[in-house]
């Protein structure tokens, strides 16, 4: 029986709510499709969402990605989206329409599209 603290202790750390700010949900964006045409001036591909700006109608958009994984495994990398390249983001701008800011589930690049998050089409 010397086991069962050590086994409350680690399904007590188990069921501990995480930080507000770890994950970024879809909730602060329209339900409406939002598509941005525009040019890259910069790229991250991080932790915890990748994030690219991009120049487009009406300033520099901030175009919210997915996190690491799944941009890995839609297999873009920073060499498809280098500064002045042309992308297509297709997804949901943010509901304050003073934010020039979307959320994006699919990115097209040069003809190629990564799909983001291919379980909400």
């Amino acid at each position: 029986m010397v086991r069962l603290p050590a086994f409350l202790s680690v399904i007590a750390l188990c069921a501990a709510p995480l930080p507000a700010g770890a994950h970024h949900g879809w909730a602060d964006y329209h339900d409406e499709e939002f598509q941005l045409t525009g040019v890259v001036e910069a790229a991250e591909l991080v932790q915890p969402h990748g994030r690219i700006r991009v120049r487009a109608q009406g300033g520099t958009w901030d175009v919210v990605l997915s996190p690491l994984a799944a941009i890995q495994r839609a297999g873009l990398t920073t060499r498809a989206v280098p500064k002045g390249a042309r992308v297509t983001a297709h997804g949901h701008r943010h509901r304050n329409a003073g934010r020039l800011e979307m959320k994006t589930e699919r990115l097209t690049v040069a003809g190629r599209t990564y799909d983001l998050y291919p379980n909400r089409r």
